[in-house]
């Protein structure tokens, strides 16, 4: 949303590359984001095309025509074929009515690794963090991995995600913690294991 403007901003400002993990918008100001995100070395991942969790989750069919909806939404964009995916949910989420593991092994077979995260800024959740509160939330629990996949939201009603972005780059960087973008190289940080699907 407005926001991931604001977010790209201030990602420039700190020369850090962050992942976005994006649902398939097809208006004019979302595929300049997604080129934005492109140019300026951000890692362009898949988060659904619709993320309406009902209709992705019903079936085989509806997950794999999804997945191509919104390869295809980026590609067209950005001529980028993206290989990282993030379940709307996670992969442990208890909508889905058909196993995840299918879900999982479909990704595998089109070349597709999917993420979840460890760290969570608690920002997806419907109460309101401040931005204190969510640098708190991530670096109380970066500490505990080698590897940290930390999970914030951008959407248009999370202000405080951005406010706390600038403080949370530092404070990370003043703990030594390495900030990178996911790429084939990165630590896979899955609930149910992509190789057990």
């Amino acid at each position: 949303g407005s926001q991931t403007g604001k977010i790209l901003d201030i990602l420039k400002k700190n020369h850090v590359k962050a992942t976005f993990f994006v649902t398939g918008k097809e208006d004019a100001s979302s595929k300049k984001m997604y080129k934005r995100i492109v140019k300026e070395g951000h890692t362009l991942a898949m988060h659904s095309y619709s993320h309406i969790q009902d209709v992705i989750y019903d079936s085989k069919e509806a997950f794999a025509k999804d997945l191509k909806q919104i390869n295809r939404c980026l590609y067209e964009a950005t001529g980028v074929h993206t290989k990282f995916y993030r379940f709307p949910g996670g992969s442990s989420n208890l909508i889905s009515n058909v196993p995840m593991d299918y879900f999982i092994h479909y990704l595998n077979t089109q070349g597709i690794i999917y993420y979840d995260w460890n760290v969570s800024a608690g920002d997806g959740a419907s109460t309101a963090y401040t931005s204190e509160e969510i640098v708190e939330n991530v670096t109380d629990d970066v500490v505990k991995y080698k590897t940290s996949v930390v999970l914030l939201h951008d959407a248009s009603d999370k202000s405080a995600t951005v406010e706390a972005l600038g403080p949370l780059i530092e404070a990370l960087e003043g703990m030594g913690a390495q900030i990178l973008p996911i790429d084939e190289d990165t630590q896979v940080i899955q609930y149910v294991k992509a190789d057990s699907a």
